[in-house]
This record gives C-alpha cells, sequence and structure tokens, in this order.
C-alpha cells in the first residue's frame, strides 16, 4: 500500500525530531558521565521541548489511521454505521483545531520574540508557530475526513 503525502511529511516530521531527541540525548549522557569541556545545560530543555513538539505533530497522523484515543472502538461495537456518529465528532474537532490554530497566532504575537532561558536563539513563537501547524494539519485532515464519509452516506456505501 502507497503511502500518500502526508504520511510521508508526517512520518519525516516523527523520524526527524526523534533523530535530533536521540543526538541531544546522547550529549546529555555523555556530558553527565565524561564531562565535555563545553556547558551542555540547555540539553534537557530541547530534548523536552522536541519530544512535545513530536507528540503535536503526530496528532494528525493519529487521527487519520484511526489511532487517536477516542471512543471508535466502543461505537464499532454498537453500530456498523459510524460515518453518522462520527459526523458530530469531527465538527467540534474542527471548531477545537480553529480555535487551536488561533491561538497559537495571538500567543505568537504575544511572545514571538521572547527566547527560551537556556536557549535564547530559540524563540518560543517558534514552538507556538509549529502548533498552529500542527493543528492546521488536524483542521485539513479533519475537512477531508468529513468530506469522505459525507460522499459515503450519500452513496449508501456506509453499511
Amino acid at each position: 500500500m502507497a503511502q500518500d503525502w502526508f504520511d510521508k511529511l508526517s512520518v519525516s516530521i516523527g523520524v526527524l525530531l526523534l533523530g535530533v531527541i536521540l543526538v541531544v540525548g546522547i550529549l546529555q549522557v555523555l556530558n553527565r558521565y565524561i564531562g565535555l569541556p563545553v556547558n551542555l545545560l540547555w540539553t534537557f530543555e530541547v530534548a523536552r521541548t522536541l519530544l512535545a513538539f513530536m507528540t503535536l505533530a503526530g496528532v494528525p497522523y493519529l487521527f487519520k489511521h484511526d489511532s487517536d484515543i477516542s471512543f471508535l472502538p466502543v461505537l464499532r461495537r454498537i453500530t456498523t454505521r459510524t460515518d453518522a456518529f462520527l459526523l458530530v465528532r469531527n465538527a467540534i474537532l474542527l471548531v477545537f483545531s480553529l480555535v487551536l490554530v488561533w491561538s497559537a497566532y495571538l500567543a505568537n504575537i504575544t511572545t514571538g520574540d521572547v527566547g527560551l532561558p537556556m536557549i535564547g536563539w530559540f524563540k518560543v513563537g517558534w514552538g507556538f508557530m509549529f502548533l498552529g501547524l500542527s493543528f492546521l494539519g488536524l483542521f485539513m485532515y479533519v475537512l477531508i475526513d468529513t468530506r469522505n464519509r459525507l460522499e459515503a452516506i450519500r452513496s449508501g456505501t456506509n453499511v
């Protein structure tokens, strides 16, 4: 089964972030037990921040593959016609993701030029932009999923 561009992009971002976390983690361990000549106090903050980013970047991917934490397994045991029920979930997620995109935008405007305490060059606004883009990706995929569910209901393939 060939992956589409969304899967490739999501997996690439996840692998890249995981790779950077691995390198930063190795630097942390080396600095702790070997004592490198440079001060690496920033590694903990970078690893923690990138782990949060990786989690947020995975939200649209998990939603697409029905791996999100939701009521889907219970709903599938109750009825086989889940598309009509999931339209309500999609409507709520569309509103929620737009609110989060707007919130990230406002937070970027408010604190965009402030640097992290131990990593002054990394601006807080970049994190908010990443958060906003992640939830914009979720919004786009939920919109596509809603369209597909409506087409399935109209065509009668929702059996």
